[in-house]
């Protein structure tokens, strides 16, 4: 993570990292989005396995649709370079200041959230000691 760059990657076998190959932001993002995919249980709904994906992640050019969701919470990526993310919930999208910290303040967001008005939980499965135990980052 010391050679973290927001907005662009780094050498690669000798070649400088180029517009058309993912930010680290990006792989960041798809780090996490991997990492719950397995934690979640699977849905009938989702036979790829991306549960958490499909349901809590909408990726550039997509937008959201707010209308009449009571139900909605995302991660958000507003777009691909510079990267930058916001989250979504309910009907509200929430602006998360842009820069390099912006990936990280979504997710601490999406997190924060979740263990505040969620009770810790997405959907049936619990973010805190007695489930994954993603929840420490944001105890205070």
């Amino acid at each position: 993570m010391s050679a973290f760059k927001w907005n662009g990657g780094g050498d690669f076998k000798g070649k400088p990292w180029e517009e058309n190959l993912p930010t680290d932001s990006a792989i960041v993002m798809h780090l996490l989005c991997c990492y719950m995919d397995l934690r979640l249980p699977s849905h009938p709904k989702y036979p790829d396995g991306k549960t958490f994906t499909s349901q809590h992640f909408l990726r550039a050019p997509a937008e959201p649709n707010l209308k009449d969701r009571k139900d909605h919470l995302l991660l958000y990526e507003v777009r691909i370079h510079p990267p930058h993310y916001n989250i979504v919930i309910d009907d509200t999208v929430w602006i998360v200041k842009s820069g390099r910290n912006n990936l990280f303040h979504a997710i601490l967001l999406f997190l924060h959230h979740l263990k505040t008005k969620e009770n810790g939980m997405l959907r049936r499965v619990s973010l805190g000691l007695s489930g994954i135990n993603i929840l420490w980052v944001v105890d205070t």
